[in-house]
């Protein structure tokens, strides 16, 4: 695959935030499929959902493939018209408890369908299919996950609608590593220098006392993908995120489960320090190593901790630093800013399909 080195000089932290190399968004303009993007993707089988399908057919099809997102097909009007991030899952799942954990909606989970989760009280889909062609550029995608999106689409194929595949943040950054040197002195930057470690940020965390169904609605409330887990001392145990919903495996009764018990239920409450592992980093941790510790880990977060001294030394969690906060300091290198041009075109498309929807079914 092809790199790009880095000639520039040396520059000052506030420089070289500023000004990446020249040849950075001249290699992000090339084509996906020149650059290699999709080559991995063309092997791996398409998982998608039809929109009527069951809610239970959409977590087993997440949880077996250990994935955060699935495109979305209308049979009605025929188009890639959704995609189902598992958060939506997770809400969807908090929602049958009420706020004392008491399961309240039963009855509800082999009927409720992806189109059930996904649209208004219009019956409007509340987010589109992102898609880029292969011929599209690295700035393309920057551009759609600058809107919140975590997985794109890309239609491989031009006369076969089916014929897509799907990015995640996570293998973009995988790419980035590899072709890290694109970023010259960029990447040399440190997290703190990026920002990343604002005083006014309060750290999420939960208890590993607490009940699974507790993680889980934090994230829901919080929409996020993920918490730091500590012990009664604060120290950074374990993490969990909404893709450990596959844990559940439609077991609703798993999720009363402390989370002491919930990854691991022979380990009852000794809660070994880690359990997994959690990736740490520092706030001196350069821009470049933080994306090489995420790419090869493949996890979706690192942590920023703290050593205290105390019966031992002990890691307390102070910060997150997620895929998307990493992802972020690319777009940003990539000079795109956010705009509303994206969110009108949206809402456009959007009530274009739901024209489509109401024709459909009226013949």
């Amino acid at each position: 695959m092809e790199t790009v080195k880095n000639t520039h000089p040396q520059q000052s932290q506030q420089e070289v935030s500023n000004h990446p190399p020249i040849e950075f968004n001249d290699f992000l303009s090339r084509p996906l499929e020149e650059l290699g993007l999709v080559k991995k993707l063309q092997d791996k089988p398409l998982v998608w959902l039809d929109c009527d399908q069951t809610v239970e057919d959409a977590f087993e099809k997440l949880s077996a493939q250990s994935i955060l997102s699935l495109p979305v097909y209308c049979s009605i009007s025929r188009q890639w018209i959704s995609i189902l991030d598992i958060k939506d899952l997770v809400s969807y799942v908090v929602s049958l408890f009420d706020s004392n954990n008491n399961l309240i909606k039963s009855n509800e989970i082999s009927e409720y369908t992806i189109r059930d989760i996904l649209t208004n009280q219009n019956g409007v889909f509340k987010r589109q299919c992102p898609m880029v062609t292969k011929s599209d550029s690295v700035l393309n995608l920057l551009e759609l996950f600058n809107h919140n999106f975590h997985r794109i689409c890309i239609a491989m194929n031009p006369y076969d609608q089916m014929d897509i595949k799907v990015l995640s943040q996570l293998s973009l950054l995988k790419w980035i590593d590899k072709n890290r040197n694109i970023l010259g002195c960029s990447g040399d930057l440190t997290l703190e220098s990026l920002n990343l470690f604002k005083k006014e940020q309060n750290l999420i965390s939960i208890s590993s006392s607490k009940l699974a169904i507790d993680a889980f609605r934090l994230m829901a409330e919080k929409n996020i993908y993920g918490l730091p887990v500590v012990n009664a001392n604060g120290e950074l145990v374990d993490n969990i995120s909404v893709i450990d919903l596959k844990y559940v495996k439609m077991d609703i009764s798993k999720l009363l489960q402390p989370l002491s018990e919930f990854f691991y239920p022979s380990v009852g409450n000794s809660y070994p320090i880690p359990l997994r592992n959690p990736i740490i980093c520092t706030p001196q941790t350069r821009l470049r190593e933080a994306i090489g510790r995420v790419a090869a880990g493949k996890v979706h977060r690192i942590f920023l901790i703290k050593e205290v001294v105390e019966a031992g030394i002990t890691q307390v969690p102070t910060r997150v630093i997620s895929v998307s906060d990493l992802v972020g300091q690319i777009i940003s290198l990539a000079g795109i800013q956010n705009d509303d041009y994206y969110e009108k075109k949206q809402q456009l498309l959007l009530s274009k399909q739901q024209e489509i929807d109401e024709k459909s079914k009226q013949d």
